[in-house]
């Protein structure tokens, strides 16, 4: 399966240090209470410094305890510091419509956490367009109409994208929402079924075609076909992208689905990008 590691090229490696001047000690004294709160939501510390920072301390403060805002604000930070990186726009009405379009096809799919209700699109968006309108009338933008049209054109694939995921876990993890669930033994499980594949493959598929139990998919890269059992068919549906390990045993035709990294609309495909 896909190994996780950290491979540093020296001689590209590059940090950026950024210096703060307080000019009194009222102004570090803000900043430090800025930065516990931007913690609850795991803003990181560059948030507080780059033009989204203030306005997402001021849009938690209106609601501390509101735990729907604080995962909305988690995901959207995310998306800001750590997708955007250094690509990141310099204003809110810098951002333009692939902005929100990746935010809403692509990063909210790949961040989508698995949940007993399997509600958290449902939330996001309704979340999003309460910011957006907050947004346009504390900065004069008028983002509400765009994030309002393509959160209607998502909706639908997103919840099945959600469902498909949750479905993919509940299938390799069955006591999940159990308490006290630990992943130790089915983690062991799969491992052991996927060291009898003798071919495997970490890529993005897509699904083009169900026929009777099997899923058809077409690897990015090469185009090439694959032929999946195991797959809830009962709730994809042809278009998903689908991101994640193919492992096929000696001795058979079809494959099978071993790793979920995320579920994807097609519109989506666009923003996602092979590992290289």
């Amino acid at each position: 399966m896909k190994k996780i590691g950290n491979i540093c090229d020296e001689e590209k490696l590059q940090v950026t240090v950024k210096m703060k001047h307080f000019e009194n000690p009222k102004e570090r004294e803000e900043m430090m209470k800025n930065l516990k709160i931007g913690a609850e939501f795991d803003m990181r510390y560059r948030g507080h410094f780059l033009f989204y920072g203030k306005d997402f301390i001021s849009y938690k403060l209106e609601r501390p305890y509101d735990k729907d805002r604080n995962e909305f604000l988690r995901i959207l930070s995310n998306f800001m510091s750590n997708v955007l990186e250094d690509d990141c726009p310099s204003s809110w009405k810098k951002c333009k419509r692939p902005f929100w379009e990746e935010l809403i096809f692509t990063h909210l799919p790949h961040v989508t956490r698995i949940t007993p209700d399997q509600k958290q699109v449902e939330t996001f968006l309704s979340q999003l367009k309460m910011f957006v309108q907050w947004l346009d009338k504390r900065v004069g933008t008028n983002w509400f109409p765009v994030v309002d049209k393509y959160s209607k054109e998502a909706v639908s694939d997103l919840k099945i994208c959600e469902q498909v995921l949750n479905a993919l876990f509940l299938r390799d993890f069955p006591q999940i929402h159990q308490k006290g669930f630990s992943p130790k033994q089915d983690v062991e499980k799969i491992e052991q079924s996927f060291k009898q594949c003798t071919k495997s493959l970490d890529s993005l598929f897509e699904i083009t075609s169900i026929i009777d139990q099997i899923t058809v998919l077409i690897e990015f890269n090469s185009n090439k076909t694959f032929y999946v059992k195991g797959l809830p068919t009962q709730l994809i549906v042809p278009g998903l992208i689908m991101s994640g390990a193919l492992g096929r045993k000696g001795g058979t035709l079809l494959w099978e689905w071993f790793q979920s990294e995320g579920i994807y609309p097609h519109k989506g495909r666009k923003y996602l990008k092979l590992n290289s």
